[in-house]
């Protein structure tokens, strides 16, 4: 096979963007941030599912792209991480990686990295995740902004039918004045 006739899909993580990776062993956070950074992107951390829910609590704005978690972790467990982010935050991307052989059973529908994994497969699996959430969030602000414009159309029309309506009752005074008028000369 020819070079020519080998096509490869190149992935990129979008500049800016933010991943929180969650997982118990440092060494893992740590490697990772690492591979992230390189790639332009900014990386939160917690020890486990309770600090990953902490952490993402506060992201009011929304700004955090994917969550990056192990399935084994004291605590909050990935699983559990990952049906209480299916719940409360569905539109958010979530990747499951672990050492162990095999996803469990029972773990949500999410993409699965198997432990160690080189960053290549990681950018493969995550950027497009990421691509697909900005999209949508961007066609929801744009959905948003356009049900915001409605509503001011609405509120100028409103504005403008009560102002003719009010014109139109002050015509009629003036049409009884002038025929008051004219039946008085």
């Amino acid at each position: 096979m020819s070079n020519a006739e080998i096509q490869t899909t190149s992935f990129q993580i979008p500049h800016g963007a933010t991943l929180l990776i969650v997982d118990d062993d440092p060494s893992v956070r740590r490697g990772l941030r690492r591979w992230l950074e390189l790639e332009r992107t900014s990386v939160l951390e917690a020890v486990d599912g309770q600090q990953a829910i902490h952490v993402i609590q506060h992201d009011e704005a929304q700004r955090l792209d994917a969550v990056l978690t192990n399935l084994g972790m004291p605590v909050v467990s990935g699983p559990e991480l990952i049906a209480v982010l299916r719940e409360c935050r569905p539109a958010l991307p979530v990747v499951a990686m672990s050492g162990g052989d095999d996803p469990p059973p029972d773990l949500p529908l999410v993409p699965f990295l198997h432990k160690p994994f080189e960053p290549e497969e990681l950018i493969e699996t995550v950027a497009p995740l990421i691509l697909r959430a900005r999209a949508m969030r961007r066609r929801a602000r744009q959905a948003r902004a356009d049900a915001a414009e409605s509503r001011s159309l609405a509120a100028r029309q409103r504005a403008i039918a009560s102002d003719q309506i009010a014109m139109s009752g002050d015509l009629m005074k003036a049409l009884i004045r002038l025929r008051e008028s004219l039946t008085r000369s």
